[in-house]
């Protein structure tokens, strides 16, 4: 992971050039899109569009998005750090305080701590879902206070490492065909989203060099396939843990079936100080627009089990690690893969 620090001075090392295409949420079809083979890219239908296409997947520095470069997905809504709604004619559904802000815990501590919301046009036919993380870290939590994390996810390394975050997958969209979605980079978020797709699988993407990568590892994909599609529960297809050097996935492990209920957000948070030095707690906030129903936020928008997944998916030498919570869905929604 490397966070937005001497971003320049990386960008003009390799050569990384700016893109710039036009901000708003973008759309994820059911049917995918149609890619054709070239470097780190398999041919046939993906369920993925890339986003952020700076910092390598987090293995560099990464340059933050304006209006006017590295906004693919990206909207800018106002409110700076609390922001409203990212789509003009939606309005904010007052939701329950419990709600609003919840801890997650794993392994006997608080993990993070998730902000959500929910936008809702005037017809009460469409939402927009809200989900923003912040990692815990070695300080805690504040506003209420939260005791410092201290589980090692990676103990196989020295020292005690906290969760990389490479995706989080959110659930309970399957009643919309073709939804939307993408990201607010705030002023202190400390990652852009990278890619997105509608998927339950996340996919494993590793640079040449855990400490100085140039390019992807050979056999990895920008935009995962859907055939040959892994097993529906699979929560994470890849080569695995590699403790010392990046692996060479094989095409089958590259992969990622189209999975309507689904969608992942691929980013490089985490609560510590990672193999490669920086801290990146604040992820950004991350929104799908899909249907939804009219009523109160008690019954329009329940809480549903297993509907958020949070994963590390071994950047560099970590453990794979499916960390499984409940988040605000539209009514009847479920975590069917």
């Amino acid at each position: 992971m490397r966070n937005q620090l001497l971003k320049l001075a990386v960008m003009t090392a390799f050569g990384v050039s700016a893109n710039a295409f036009a901000t708003g949420l973008e759309s994820l079809p059911a049917a995918g899109f149609t890619v054709t083979a070239g470097t780190n890219q398999a041919a046939g239908t993906t369920g993925w569009r890339e986003c952020n296409t700076t910092g390598l997947y987090g293995s560099l520095s990464y340059t933050a998005p304006t209006a006017g470069a590295n906004n693919t997905c990206a909207v800018f809504p106002s409110g700076g750090n609390n922001p409203g709604t990212p789509v003009t004619g939606f309005t904010s559904v007052t939701l329950s305080t419990a709600k609003q802000s919840v801890n997650i815990t794993a392994n006997g501590e608080v993990l993070a701590r998730m902000r959500q919301r929910v936008y809702r046009n005037a017809a009460a036919t469409e939402c927009v879902f809200e989900k923003r993380f912040e990692m815990n870290t070695s300080s805690g939590l504040t506003n209420p206070a939260v005791a410092a994390a201290t589980f090692d996810y990676n103990p196989q390394l020295d020292g005690s490492q906290r969760l990389e975050v490479n995706d989080y997958v959110f659930g309970g969209f399957s009643g919309t065909t073709d939804v939307s979605a993408g990201y607010y980079h705030s002023a202190n978020t400390d990652s852009p989203v990278f890619r997105m797709g509608r998927s339950f699988t996340s996919v494993q993407i590793q640079g040449d060099d855990f400490d100085a990568a140039t390019a992807l590892n050979a056999g990895y994909v920008r935009r995962p396939v859907n055939s040959p599609a892994p097993a529906s529960s699979t929560e994470i297809n890849g080569v695995g843990q590699t403790l010392v050097n990046p692996g060479t996935p094989t095409a089958a492990q590259q992969t990622a079936e189209i999975r309507t209920n689904w969608v992942d957000f691929t980013v490089d948070v985490t609560g510590g100080v990672d193999e490669d030095g920086t801290t990146a707690k604040d992820s950004p906030f991350m929104y799908v627009r899909s249907g939804c129903g009219s009523g109160t936020e008690a019954t329009a928008f329940p809480t549903t089990n297993n509907t958020v997944r949070i994963r590390q998916t071994g950047q560099e030498s970590q453990p794979w690690v499916t960390v499984v919570t409940n988040g605000v869905t539209r009514s009847g929604a479920n975590a069917n893969f």
